[in-house]
């Protein structure tokens, strides 16, 4: 009875100490999942929380609030933070970062409710792809991104993705868009150039087509087609017909 009696007690401690280690690890999970929740609400609300809310948030969470949307001013120092902290990443990180911003071409279809204008979207686009994007394009990474972000921001509409590519080109820096990237942005422009030409063609054709028209057309007045003639040509007019007047004249005077 006493080896029962301590083996049943010996089980309880043993299940007692496995619920005590598994306690923890739930409760850290829940605060974390809280922690979270409160920083993005924080990020998104902004107020004197904000500051501490973006040093503590890791960075899938600055970019996931970067998705969804927030006003200008705080948009700006999330991507501030987000470049502040490359130093601190490994190549893997850095990486799966530079994926997510390319992914969301450089965040400049901000949405509607963010309230960000064109000079402040391209200005954060801009600190993205110095700081983020060209290390790890000019290391060989996101080729394949490259080659499909850098044509779709010049075609892109309003033209904020046009200028954030030529402030890349000017910049004295390698862009690090590689020949891919390079070669359809080309090919890009060139279409564009291609169509460019090909309306003003048809515009002339049509110009050509619509002054050849009016010559042909015979011009008619208010009262049933008669021709109006310009100054000029009734001063003509008139002189034929005295000579005219005076011929007749003459040969009439002769015959008698």
């Amino acid at each position: 009875m006493v080896e029962e009696a301590a083996v049943e007690e010996a089980a309880v401690e043993e299940a007692a100490v496995e619920v005590a280690n598994h306690l923890p690890a739930t409760a850290t999970a829940t605060a974390a999942a809280g922690g979270a929740r409160q920083l993005r609400e924080a990020l998104r609300r902004g107020g004197e929380a904000f500051p501490v809310a973006l040093r503590e948030a890791d960075d899938g969470l600055l970019l996931s609030v970067l998705d969804e949307g927030m006003p200008a001013e705080r948009a700006t120092r999330v991507v501030v933070e987000l470049v502040r902290r490359a130093p601190e990443r490994g190549r893997e990180l850095a990486d799966a970062v530079c994926e997510k911003v390319l992914l969301a071409r450089l965040y400049l279809e901000a949405p509607a409710s963010s309230g960000a204008d064109d000079r402040l979207r391209v200005r954060n686009a801009l600190m993205l792809y110095d700081g983020l994007v060209r290390p790890c394009a000019e290391r060989g990474g996101t080729p394949e991104l490259l080659a499909c972000v850098v044509p779709a921001l010049w075609a892109a509409r309003g033209g904020a993705g046009r200028e954030v590519v030529r402030r890349i080109v000017d910049s004295r820096q390698p862009t690090g868009f590689g020949e891919r990237a390079w070669k359809e942005l080309f090919t890009c422009a060139a279409e564009e150039c291609r169509e460019r030409e090909d309306a003003m063609a048809a515009a002339g054709r049509r110009g050509a087509r619509r002054w050849w028209s009016r010559r042909r057309r015979p011009r008619r007045g208010g009262d049933g087609g008669r021709i109006e003639l310009q100054p000029g040509q009734l001063w003509v007019s008139i002189l034929l017909g005295l000579i005219s007047v005076s011929l007749v004249l003459i040969v009439v005077l002769a015959a008698r």
